[in-house]
C-alpha cells in the first residue's frame, strides 16, 4: 500500500523500479524550480536555510564536497538513495527511501540544479508526483575566503499530501530534524575523513 508516499513494508525492486520510471517521466509538483540553488532567489518568501561550519582548509572542503555527491547527509536520517550510487548531475530522477519499522516513506526527486565551482559544489532537488511535500532542498558547500568551510542547506517546501498537511506543526518540526541530520551526518564525515589524511 502507498498512500502520499508512505508505504507499508519495503520498497522492492519491481516496486522501485516502477515507481523511477513514472518520476522520470513526471514534472516537478512546485513552480519555484531553482529556487534553493539560485542566489538571486535565497530572499524569496518561505526559503529557509541553515548552516553548519566544518572546519578551515582544501582538505575539509574536499571531504565537504565528496560527501555531498555520495549522498552522505541522507544517512543522518537514515535515508538511502535509489538508484544506489546516483551520480549528482541535473536532471537525474532519483528516490530519497526512509524506513522506521515496516513503514517507508518514498520521495521522488529530481536534481534540478547542480554548482560545481573552484570553492563550491552542490545541488538542489525537488519534488516529483508522489512525493510527500511540494518544494525543493539544496545542499552546498563553500571554502570560504577566510578558509572556513561551510555546508549550508536551503529549503522551499510545504506539505504535499492530506496527511502531512494535517500534521502541520510536527512536519515543521520533522523538517527541522531532518536538516540538523543532514548536517551532522556531513560534519562527521568530514572530520573522521580529514583527521585520517592528516595522520
Amino acid at each position: 500500500m502507498n498512500i502520499g508516499g508512505l508505504r507499508v513494508g519495503p520498497l522492492g525492486a519491481a516496486d522501485r523500479d516502477r515507481i523511477l520510471a513514472a518520476a522520470r517521466s513526471a514534472e516537478p509538483t512546485y513552480e519555484h524550480v531553482g529556487s534553493t540553488i539560485d542566489p538571486a532567489r535565497w530572499s524569496a518568501p518561505g526559503v529557509d536555510a541553515r548552516h553548519l561550519d566544518i572546519g578551515e582548509g582544501p582538505v575539509v572542503f574536499d571531504e565537504g564536497r565528496e560527501a555531498l555527491r555520495t549522498w552522505v547527509a541522507h544517512t543522518g536520517i537514515g535515508a538511502s538513495i535509489e538508484p544506489a550510487g546516483q551520480p549528482v548531475v541535473a536532471g537525474a530522477t532519483l528516490l530519497v527511501v526512509l524506513g522506521r519499522g515496516p513503514f517507508h516513506v518514498v520521495a521522488p526527486n529530481r536534481i534540478v540544479g547542480v554548482v560545481d565551482e573552484p570553492g563550491c559544489f552542490g545541488f538542489a532537488y525537488g519534488s516529483l508526483p508522489g512525493h510527500p511535500e511540494r518544494g525543493e532542498e539544496s545542499f552546498v558547500v563553500e571554502h570560504l575566503d577566510d578558509g572556513t568551510v561551510r555546508v549550508t542547506i536551503r529549503l522551499q517546501a510545504i506539505a504535499g499530501s492530506v496527511a502531512a498537511r494535517a500534521g502541520g506543526p510536527l512536519v515543521r518540526y520533522l523538517q527541522a530534524a531532518a536538516v540538523h541530520g543532514y548536517l551532522r551526518a556531513i560534519a562527521d564525515h568530514v572530520r573522521q575523513n580529514a583527521l585520517r589524511e592528516a595522520r
